[in-house]
C-alpha cells in the first residue's frame, strides 16, 4: 500500500525549494564522502545508483523522481538527466557543433561511470518525449483526410521496432561494461490532453504537447482525444513489458495503476508532487530487492 504523500502537494514555494535543495545536497555530500577502507569504498560504489533520464528526473517546477528517491527513500544517486531529452539522444547522442561535427555523447560518460563503479542499479527514464512530447503530432492523421486519426501501425512500428532497438542497444552496452548491473526503468501513466503546459514563475516554458497537436489535426472530440493518448501510452508500456520478459537484468515498473489520469497530473506530461512520490515508492519496491541480493 502506498504511503500518504499528499503533504507534498501543500508545499509552499520555499518548502519546495528546500526539498529540491536537500536532494542536491545529498548528491554533493555523496561525491565528497571519502571512506577510510577499501571495503567500505567498494560497498559504497555498489550502493550508488547511476541515473539518466528526462524531466521525470529533472523537473524544476516541482519535485521529481530523483528528489523523492533521495529524500524519501535515502538513495545515493549520481544523476545525469536533462528535461526534454529523447531516447535517441540519451542512447546514441545527437548533438553537433557549429561545424556539424558530432559532440561527444553523454552516454559515453555514463557508461564509463558504470564500468568504474559497477553499480547494482542503472536507473533510466525515457520515452515520454518520444511518444507524447513534441513528436506526438507525427502519430496523427488529419481528421478531414478520412484516414484513421491515430496512425496505429506507424506508432507500433516506431515503438516496437525503433524504440525497442534503442533499449536493446542500451541493455547490451551496460552489460558489456558491468554484467551484474540491473537496469530499472518506468513507463508512463495515462494522462488527459488538457492543453496545460509547464508553468513556472508566471510563464509557460514547455508545452502543452497533446491537445494542440490533436486540435491541429482537427481531432476535437474529447473522448477520441483521450483514447488516442491512452493507446500510444499503452503501446509504449507494452514494449517495456516485453523487454522485462526477455532480459533478466531489465526491470520495468508500470505506473498506470497508481497514477489517476484526472487527479495526479500538474500538466499534460508531469505528475503532481505526491504522485511523483508514489511513483518513486514503486521504483523503490523494485530496486530494494536488487540491493539485498548479492
Amino acid at each position: 500500500m502506498s504511503e500518504d504523500f499528499s503533504y507534498l502537494d501543500k508545499f509552499t514555494p520555499e518548502e519546495l525549494a528546500n526539498f529540491k535543495e536537500a536532494s542536491r545536497l545529498k548528491a554533493v555530500e555523496s561525491q565528497h564522502a571519502q571512506p577510510f577502507v577499501f571495503e567500505a569504498a567498494s560497498a559504497k560504489r555498489r550502493s550508488r545508483i547511476i541515473a539518466e533520464g528526462d524531466s521525470w528526473f529533472d523537473y524544476l517546477p516541482g519535485s521529481d523522481l530523483i528528489d523523492c528517491l533521495r529524500n524519501l527513500f535515502d538513495y545515493d544517486i549520481e544523476k545525469f538527466a536533462k528535461a526534454g531529452d529523447t531516447l535517441e539522444n540519451m542512447i546514441y547522442g545527437t548533438d553537433i557543433n557549429r561545424q556539424f561535427q558530432r559532440e561527444i555523447p553523454q552516454i559515453h560518460t555514463i557508461l564509463r561511470r558504470i564500468e568504474q563503479i559497477k553499480p547494482k542499479v542503472f536507473l533510466f527514464s525515457g520515452g515520454g518525449n518520444d511518444v507524447a512530447g513534441d513528436e506526438f503530432e507525427s502519430y496523427l492523421n488529419h481528421k478531414l483526410s478520412g484516414l484513421d486519426s491515430f496512425r496505429f501501425e506507424f506508432a507500433s512500428q516506431m515503438i516496437n521496432n525503433v524504440f525497442r532497438r534503442y533499449f536493446e542497444d542500451l541493455i547490451t552496452a551496460v552489460a558489456q561494461r558491468s554484467p551484474d548491473t540491473h537496469i530499472v526503468t518506468h513507463g508512463y501513466g495515462h494522462t488527459i490532453p488538457t492543453g496545460k503546459g509547464v508553468n513556472f514563475v508566471f510563464f509557460t516554458f514547455a508545452g502543452p504537447w497533446l491537445r494542440p497537436a490533436l486540435a491541429q489535426k482537427a481531432i476535437l472530440d474529447e473522448i477520441e482525444q483521450q483514447n488516442i493518448v491512452f493507446k500510444i501510452i499503452d503501446l509504449y508500456n507494452d514494449m517495456l513489458t516485453s523487454l522485462d520478459t526477455h532480459y533478466p537484468n531489465f526491470h520495468y515498473v508500470d505506473l498506470r495503476p497508481i497514477l489517476d489520469p484526472y487527479a495526479d497530473w500538474a500538466n499534460e506530461l508531469h505528475p503532481i508532487n505526491s504522485a511523483f512520490a508514489r511513483a518513486a515508492q514503486r521504483l523503490h519496491e523494485t530496486m530494494a530487492p536488487l540491493f539485498n541480493n548479492p
